[in-house]
């Protein structure tokens, strides 16, 4: 039986604030990845996901980068208006600044798919602790 995955009570992010992910090797997204990450976020909680950390004003990008993304030599970088542009939703779930990219038909295929394709930049992160590995 799936958790109840708790949904923050909070204001829907700006259009062009950034989201991050943490990628794994030099590849950039990596879509067995995205879809290990959707399906285990199912198991848990009953919906397809994507984890991805909310850029702002409490979480600026530097802070993120020593702390929730410091095991990745990598990360993606997002817009918030490419994301829903192109058809995918931002939830506001567990502890800020994290979020859940949901795809409106809780269509794993879909969400991979439509992740991969939307605009984003990987970054080098300045900040990896080799170590944390």
């Amino acid at each position: 039986m799936a958790k109840d995955r708790a949904r923050r009570d909070e204001r829907a992010p700006e259009p062009d604030q950034l989201v991050v992910r943490g990628v794994l090797g030099d590849a950039g997204l990596d879509p067995e990845d995205l879809r290990a990450n959707a399906v285990a976020n199912r198991d848990l909680y009953g919906f397809f996901a994507i984890s991805v950390w909310l850029v702002g004003a409490d979480y600026p990008l530097g802070s993120l980068e020593q702390t929730k993304l410091v095991k990745f030599d990598q990360y993606a970088e997002f817009v918030v208006a490419d994301l829903v542009g192109h058809g995918l939703e931002l939830w506001a779930t567990g502890q800020s600044p994290h979020y859940d990219v949901v795809h409106s038909r809780n269509d794993l295929d879909a969400l991979v798919e439509v992740m991969v394709a939307t605009p984003h930049q990987v970054r080098s992160n300045p900040h990896v602790d080799r170590e944390e590995h």
